[in-house]
């Protein structure tokens, strides 16, 4: 377990240049050991086989790649991938002059590509112009090789055993390098959208009760509108009976304990049955969706009753307020402005008649 902590230590360790993201690092260091052992294998392979030079010929490749591993430590990313393309398009030249077409040359040119394109922040003309270049190369030595003897002749099993190694480790390298951005790009993408979430929590949140503030009751209120020639629904706006002697009693401190309390009777009433908001200052909002008026004060009672029993004790002495509610239908006939006003107009009667009733 220390040896394999060790190596993960090795692997993730920080690049020289602290301006620059480990990660490509992090990828070419990983698929360099992958490599170094392949061709490890390799060369036990071809030594029992008697292939004596082919053996040397991978445990250069592995040399190489070994270096470009040392290299990932310090020296700049793109010099990094450069060298790593460099040296894989060695490989699979070498493949094609040692042992003709049918060595998986052709599956190397995807692969290099690849590694450029998660390596730039070039634009697309530069990665274009890389593909291209990558193509006319592969074009080149498929003509000037394609046809000719393989300096190597091997049996038909040693050379579909090479092809299909060969393959395999491209296709693992290229999995590899597939996932870790892949797999970053996911994280960056749910990260970004859970802090656009909260984002639109903390917009649309009142920071002192926790509830919806008045510019989400309005775009609730907005999306009802699209449904209102079918649905019913009834808004109600409450005010704190008296708010302001409660302030100037005992501080905006026990107010804000007030607020809280409120906020929290109204909205552990209600429940799933509408929708909460603090509409500004000590007044609140309440939309039943579903519900007529009468049905809506019925749940306005309920809110009533725990509205008294909420309490706040503030120095020994327990704290209770009461609510008047303005109670209103949704009329389509009329533009939400004019329905908001309705229900504003029936707080205000409220008031006038004397406080903590329920006008409708």
């Amino acid at each position: 377990m220390k040896v394999f902590e060790a190596l993960k230590n090795l692997i993730t360790k920080e690049t020289s240049d602290e301006n620059e993201s480990k990660k490509m690092a992090v990828l070419i260091r990983i698929i360099c050991l992958t490599l170094i052992l392949f061709f490890a294998v390799n060369a036990a392979g071809f030594t029992i086989i008697s292939r004596y030079a082919a053996s040397l010929g991978t445990l250069l490749l592995a040399f190489f790649y070994l270096i470009i591993f040392i290299l990932s430590f310090h020296v700049p990313k793109m010099i990094l991938v450069w060298s790593f393309i460099l040296v894989t398009t060695a490989w699979a030249m070498g493949l094609l002059w040692l042992f003709g077409p049918d060595s998986s040359f052709q599956i190397f040119p995807p692969f290099v590509i690849i590694i450029f394109f998660f390596a730039s922040y070039e634009s697309f003309l530069q990665k274009a112009l890389f593909s291209l270049s990558t193509f006319i190369v592969y074009q080149g030595m498929s003509y000037l090789y394609g046809n000719r003897e393989p300096v190597y002749e091997l049996s038909a099993a040693t050379r579909h055993c090479l092809r299909d190694s060969c393959m395999f480790i491209i296709i693992l390298c290229t999995c590899i390098a597939a996932h870790m951005f892949s797999d970053d790009s996911k994280k960056m993408e749910k990260k970004l959208i859970e802090y656009n979430k909260r984002l639109k929590e903390k917009a649309n949140t009142d920071p002192l009760t926790g509830l919806n503030n008045r510019g989400m009751a309005m775009e609730y209120l907005q999306e009802f509108v699209k449904r209102a020639d079918s649905e019913l629904c009834s808004i109600c706006i409450c005010d704190i009976d008296h708010f302001k002697h409660v302030n100037d009693t005992y501080g905006h401190d026990i107010g804000d304990m007030v607020l809280r309390s409120i906020a929290n009777a109204i909205s552990s009433t209600v429940d799933n049955r509408g929708f909460v908001a603090r509409w500004g200052g000590e007044e609140f909002f309440i939309a039943f969706p579903g519900l007529n008026g009468d049905q809506a004060k019925d749940v306005l009672y309920n809110v009533q009753s725990a509205v008294r029993k909420a309490g706040v004790n503030a120095s020994g002495q327990l704290i209770k307020v009461t609510l008047t509610y303005g109670l209103s239908e949704y009329d389509n006939n009329k533009p939400l402005t004019a329905n908001i006003k309705d229900a504003d107009a029936k707080l205000y009667i409220g008031k006038e008649s004397g406080r903590n009733t329920i006008i409708f």
